[in-house]
């Protein structure tokens, strides 16, 4: 996957909030893409996204109920390259 971030290695909870902006761009650029600077406004760095489920991106950053299952899809993914 694509979560070879220059600087930040693969270990996805020590990304910032612009690595977690590019693997939500490069994981669904058409679904996620118009979404990106929610994780901004909210502060959603590395370790924020690991612990992120589709009833709080829901709830608190207004996705619908497709693009958070999808974000969830892709976090899970990236949460099985770590182990």
């Amino acid at each position: 996957m694509k979560q070879d971030k220059e600087g930040s290695g693969n270990d996805a909870t020590s990304w910032s909030v612009d690595d977690v902006i590019r693997f939500v761009q490069e994981a669904d650029p058409q679904t996620l893409g118009p979404h990106v600077e929610l994780f901004r406004k909210h502060e959603i760095d590395g370790k924020a996204l690991m612990l992120l489920r589709s009833d709080v991106i829901m709830k608190y950053m207004g996705l619908k109920l497709g693009p958070a299952l999808k974000l969830c899809h892709h976090i899970e993914k990236l949460k099985q390259t770590k182990q």
